[in-house]
């Protein structure tokens, strides 16, 4: 801008004013497309990209991706119908009021969009993915990073130790409201939830074989499955088992509370703020820690299930997490974060750098 005009550098400064002003501006989210796998972390940015556009925002998906696959199989025609661009075909345009949301995997991209003049935001829903894709040499800050958006609290905490300059906001995920009891009585099914088939096999088969006479007892695995098939499993099925190591919140686990049922999770590597009921870790969910204690566990609960002695303190207890992570919070969440806080304050350093050019602080061509 040091080469502009006075008047050149106004005009440019009143047409980005003018867009952030009448929502004539760009939200891009940069996603990966998973092939039509569900995952609880693309749902997320799908989540915040439909609310946005039902702002009234102009919000598009980013990919790279020649034979991209989309949501559409798994979340439905509404997610899968917001505009997308692949970056590598098709000509977008980013101009300064324009917003870019990257997930941290996609270090390589925040590298390469350096030097673009919009507003890069950093979306954080695991904080390993961080330390595994990011060099050792690059920062946030150095990328010209300063915000980013995070899931959790205790996310939050990790980001600021590394990153100390970089502004953090917290956008939780959210249950949808399908989520909820179904009001018929369950059905002995044990619904399995992990990400791939060792483990399933390690919680079917050591079941079966300790228990003969149990051969009659459902499993039924949710890899791969649309929404409304898994939130019907949840509701259907007694017993619930979850297992996912690497998962920063654990929002699938939480979906399961929601529905009822007996639910049975592997303790994750890194708890989420809502595992943690003050110093201890919440008894809504019946914890191990490793996958060879599942059968002696679910033995015992297919026995006190058939028998109906399942104490009921333990669905007593699933009630407090009726109320957190709905799609109403998480709305107010994105109203606050997005438009109050990221559009707001770029709105205002326009215009600061507006008055800035006015009154010769900002040097232009002609002095």
């Amino acid at each position: 801008m040091a080469e502009l005009t006075k008047q050149e550098m106004l005009r440019i400064v009143n047409e980005n004013i003018s867009r952030l002003k009448n929502k004539d501006f760009n939200l891009y989210f940069f996603v990966l497309d998973t092939k039509g796998n569900p995952t609880s972390s693309l749902e997320y940015i799908y989540q915040t990209a439909l609310v946005l556009h039902k702002k009234g925002y102009n919000v598009s998906l980013l990919h790279q991706e020649n034979d991209f696959v989309g949501v559409r199989d798994w979340l439905g025609d509404e997610y899968a119908n917001l505009p997308h661009f692949n970056i590598e075909k098709d000509n977008v345009e980013i101009t300064p009021s324009d917003f870019i949301f990257i997930p941290e995997i996609f270090a390589n991209v925040m590298m390469q969009t350096k030097k673009l003049p919009c507003k890069r935001v950093v979306l954080v829903q695991n904080y390993n993915h961080i330390t595994e894709f990011m060099p050792v040499s690059q920062t946030y800050e150095n990328l010209n990073i300063t915000d980013a958006i995070v899931t959790t609290k205790i996310q939050e905490e990790k980001v600021k130790s590394w990153f100390p300059h970089v502004r953090t906001h917290i956008v939780s995920p959210s249950i949808k409201k399908m989520f909820r009891k179904n009001t018929e009585p369950k059905k002995l099914i044990v619904n399995v939830i992990a990400k791939d088939q060792s483990i399933v096999n390690q919680i079917v088969k050591p079941f079966y074989w300790k228990n003969p006479l149990y051969k009659w007892v459902s499993f039924r695995d949710l890899r791969g499955v649309n929404q409304e098939t898994f939130c019907e499993a949840l509701r259907e099925g007694a017993i619930t088992i979850w297992a996912d190591d690497t998962t920063n919140f654990g929002l699938t686990l939480l979906e399961a509370l929601r529905c009822g049922g007996v639910v049975v999770a592997k303790v994750p590597n890194n708890l989420s703020d809502w595992m943690i009921d003050g110093d201890n870790i919440t008894d809504s969910v019946l914890w191990f820690d490793n996958l060879d204690e599942v059968p002696n566990v679910l033995t015992t609960l297919v026995r006190s299930w058939t028998t109906d002695t399942i104490p009921e303190e333990v669905y007593y207890e699933q009630e407090k997490f009726n109320d957190l992570y709905t799609e109403d919070t998480q709305e107010k969440e994105i109203e606050e974060v997005y438009v109050k806080g990221l559009i707001e304050r770029r709105l205002r350093e326009f215009e600061e750098t507006k008055i800035d050019v006015e009154n010769n602080v900002i040097k232009s061509k002609e002095e």
